[in-house]
């Protein structure tokens, strides 16, 4: 059976998660490696055994790729999908699919009019707790969902770190995790959000109109309320959790770690958390990549797509409107 040629775009941490993955799948053949730092391409490149480029272009000219796995800023997420998609590769992109509603539009219109598939890179999806309390609510186990509490705190990073500061980025950057968890438990139906947001510990932040702390409440029409905590600002490292009440009993992710094991000591006890995303999620994002090249091989449907992430998209612009202009903001 021949092998699928790969071609990953951006050599940082994400690119590296990737690409040390699709590495590892049997059917896979990574053969490029793309990034405009030829330091970083090629350090990569040579870690994984592909070639370094600086272009997706000479890449493609070289490689004839069947997937591309972009991982570089969002803002070329659209030109390199368009190049991509031109080309006749299915494209994995991370998340957010593009920087606001207008591209992400233009995104569904491009992978569709090339009948190419895409897939976002949207993790948790793929996270054996979250899919767990997914196939217990789609059950009835617990009855209608009444409340949902999504948590999700980052260690505090230097500002910046991984993202281009603007006003309201984190839900973009963040958010748009906890908005996909949200749309793939209860629906993209109507709603109603309001964000609100502060810069109370990193001054960078501030001078971008960006927030390190943020709270979005949203309540849909049909149900349920749902709210949604985010925090760049977590001393005790990186803390996920997820709550869903409903009529007859309750659903909950907690904080998980490697491993179950408690230090006492005098009058403290111990748990230590992950440290970041790339441990607590290492799995998922295996899971991902390897349903993203099964879609490729077998001509399936990807998950989620293009609409889908056009979908949470809506949903983030939504909580930088109200943020920003102090309104509440209805979605449908």
């Amino acid at each position: 059976m021949r092998k699928v040629q790969a071609i990953v775009v951006g050599a940082g941490r994400m690119g590296k998660v990737h690409s040390r993955n699709l590495k590892q799948i049997p059917n896979v053949e990574l053969k490029a490696i793309v990034d405009i730092d030829q330091r970083r391409a090629s350090e990569l490149a040579n870690e994984v055994g592909a070639a370094p480029f600086s272009s997706l272009s000479s890449a493609i000219a070289s490689v004839k790729p069947d997937l591309v796995v972009i991982t570089s800023s969002t803002q070329t997420h659209l030109p390199l999908i368009k190049e991509a998609a031109e080309n006749g590769a299915y494209i994995f992109v991370e998340k957010p699919m593009g920087l606001n509603s207008k591209e992400n539009e233009d995104i569904v219109r491009i992978v569709q009019s090339k009948k190419v598939k895409l897939q976002v890179g949207f993790q948790r999806l793929y996270d054996l707790s979250f899919i767990e309390v997914q196939k217990r609510l789609g059950s009835g186990e617990i009855g209608k969902p009444l409340i949902a509490e999504l948590i999700s705190r980052d260690p505090s990073p230097q500002p910046g770190i991984g993202t281009i500061l603007y006003p309201g980025a984190v839900y973009d950057d963040m958010a748009i995790h906890d908005f996909a968890t949200m749309v793939w438990l209860f629906g993209f139906k109507k709603m109603t959000l309001f964000a609100t947001g502060m810069a109370a510990v990193f001054k960078e932040y501030k001078e971008a109109g960006d927030y390190d702390n943020t709270l979005v409440n949203v309540k849909y029409y049909d149900g349920p309320l749902v709210n949604i905590d985010t925090s760049r600002c977590s001393k005790y490292g990186y803390d996920i959790r997820l709550e869903v009440l409903g009529e007859n009993g309750l659903l909950k992710v907690e904080n998980v770690t490697d491993y179950q094991t408690f230090v006492y000591k005098g009058d403290s006890v111990t748990h230590p958390p992950y440290l970041w995303f790339e441990d607590r999620f290492r799995d998922a994002y295996r899971r991902e990549i390897e349903a993203f090249v099964k879609a490729v091989m077998n001509d399936e449907r990807t998950f989620p797509d293009e609409v889908f992430g056009m979908q949470v998209g809506r949903i983030s612009d939504a909580a930088k409107k109200s943020a920003l202009e102090g309104v509440p903001v209805t979605v449908e």
